[in-house]
């Protein structure tokens, strides 16, 4: 998505109603949720934290699904991460599944849902923060660009009741 096109979004959502503060709480958690370390669950936080908090659910989705590919380059330093953090099983490799015993089938899917828990509690710990940052971040600037925007309404209303 070019610049412009994404300047244009912006403006558009805070056309339709959304204060500064609520933009930028959709921009900082759609993305933060975007880079959940588990494909499938995504879409469905997104669901719930824009009804739970009431934002803009088509803003939210779609800043959730504009940071897929940052989503997918983060999932391996998740993983990795998540095993240097949280030591209590051996890491994910192609030995370790290799040589899993006992059932194998059953051995290796807890192997997999162990790694994905670890990875989604480095997400846990490193997303809160970071979503905070972003937050402030964001905000000033959607703030001047809503206070231009009202400007620019109030301006052309003044003219239409002259």
């Amino acid at each position: 998505m070019s610049r412009g096109k994404l300047k244009k979004l912006v403006e558009e959502l805070l056309l339709q109603g959304t204060s500064p503060h609520k933009l930028a709480m959709m921009v900082s958690l759609g993305l933060m949720i975007g880079i959940f370390p588990m494909v499938w669950g995504g879409t469905l936080l997104c669901m719930i934290i824009a009804f739970l908090l009431r934002l803009n659910h088509a803003g939210i989705q779609t800043v959730n699904y504009l940071a897929y590919p940052l989503q997918i380059a983060l999932m391996v330093p998740f993983y990795r991460l998540g095993s240097r953090l949280f030591p209590w099983v051996p890491a994910m490799s192609k030995t370790v599944m290799r040589h899993a015993g006992g059932s194998a089938v059953a051995d290796k899917f807890m192997l997999i849902f162990l790694a994905a828990l670890k990875a989604v509690g480095v997400w846990l710990i490193l997303a809160p923060p970071a979503a905070c940052l972003l937050y402030f971040c964001l905000l000033p600037p959607f703030t001047r660009l809503h206070v231009r925007r009202e400007g620019m309404t109030s301006g052309a209303s003044q003219l239409i009741h002259r």
